[in-house]
């Protein structure tokens, strides 16, 4: 009786499964946002007090670049320096030797893409001597982009003085359908945040 009940069930539930919706399409603008985050496991984030952030943000498409400043740029450079100073930092200016600088960055990847049409220029074998429809083959060419925001933190406290670099000690990705809806830009800044516990130094 258990192994018919428990058959019974099992087929039920292949069922339910087969009916229910993509939990992928159903997804709303908010909930396909995605947070990808990193740190230097090296770094001793206690020992930074200060930071700087950039006033513009960097555009980046493909090999080209440049900066900008609109209204969502405006909002997400504000967010930061807010959860930043509730982490412990003080904000000041690049001229007073600040501790950390904040990078913030949106790039766009643009992929060309090709398919053959069609897939195979020999159907069959059916007519005689193993001949079967020929038919000429092309190409298919079309474009795929994919932008992100992407965030850094640089280590202006410990340069590299060999190379004159600066550490990037963390970075965090923005990525999904509402990175450029400004409803979403507190959402998306206190998110990275706030798994990334370990920048608090207060």
């Amino acid at each position: 009786m258990f192994k018919k009940a428990s058959l019974f069930l099992l087929i039920a539930g292949l069922g339910l499964t087969s009916c229910s919706k993509d939990p992928i399409s159903d997804l709303s603008t908010e909930e396909s946002l995605v947070y990808i985050t990193n740190h230097d496991k090296a770094a001793n984030f206690k020992q930074y007090k200060t930071f700087s952030i950039v006033d513009s943000v960097l555009v980046v498409e493909n090999e080209r670049s440049g900066t900008a400043l609109t209204d969502i740029d405006r909002d997400v450079l504000t967010r930061i320096i807010t959860k930043m100073q509730g982490l412990g930092y003080k904000y000041v200016s690049p001229k007073s030797n600040p501790d950390v600088g904040i990078n913030v960055a949106w790039i766009t990847n643009t992929y060309l893409n090709v398919v053959s049409q069609p897939l195979s220029s020999y159907y069959g074998g059916y007519w005689g001597g193993g001949y079967g429809y020929g038919y000429p083959s092309y190409y298919s060419y079309y474009e795929t982009a994919e932008s992100y925001w992407l965030i850094s933190m640089l280590d202006f406290k410990n340069p590299n003085t060999t190379d004159k670099t600066f550490n990037v000690i963390w970075d965090a990705q923005v990525r999904g359908a509402g990175i450029g809806n400004r409803q979403f830009v507190d959402t998306m800044v206190d998110s990275v945040f706030g798994q990334s516990e370990y920048l608090k130094v207060n």
